[in-house]
């Protein structure tokens, strides 16, 4: 059994005319986010055995604020800068399983509208809003990550900052 968690970086500051998109630092609210998402990701043993960003500094914060909380060596993070501007689901799988080897967990930390389209293209059913700081978590009944296929993959985790907030 594989498990991918998907991940769409935590809530940034808005765009500006002297930084460009690939500069832009997650805001206070991002920053407690990611701590409240990562907390719950802890409590239900989602922790992965690798996990992935993009080199954008938003999402790599986020990246790290998660390693800190779901204990993972920041300095273990994967950065590909194709992440950045994303990849086709074929391209996505043919990275699994290039970065996966023997983990039984990835966690991939990017951007829409990939994270959107990928959980669509994984699994079976994902029909969901995917704002920021979302954790799309997807199962594969496969023993090796080159053996996933698109839609084969079962929701079984699905997290959000307002799902715990009034």
């Amino acid at each position: 059994m594989k498990r991918l968690f998907l991940v769409r970086h935590a809530k940034t500051e808005v765009i500006r005319y002297d930084i460009t998109d690939f500069q832009r630092n997650l805001k206070e609210r991002g920053i407690n986010d990611s701590n409240l998402i990562a907390n719950k990701l802890l409590l239900k043993d989602a922790k992965p055995d690798l996990m992935i960003s993009s080199t954008a500094n938003r999402a790599i914060q986020t990246a790290r604020l998660f390693a800190d909380t779901l204990d993972y060596q920041q300095e273990s993070i994967v950065q590909l800068d194709e992440l950045y501007d994303g990849f086709t689901t074929h391209e996505f799988l043919g990275m699994l399983d290039q970065y996966g080897n023997e983990n039984e967990s990835v966690m991939i930390f990017g951007h829409n509208p990939s994270i959107e389209y990928l959980a669509f293209n994984l699994s079976v059913e994902f029909y969901e809003y995917v704002p920021t700081c979302t954790v799309i978590g997807i199962e594969f009944d496969v023993n090796d990550w080159k053996d996933i296929e698109a839609r084969t993959g079962k929701v079984c985790l699905y997290e959000f900052p307002k799902k715990y907030k009034g």
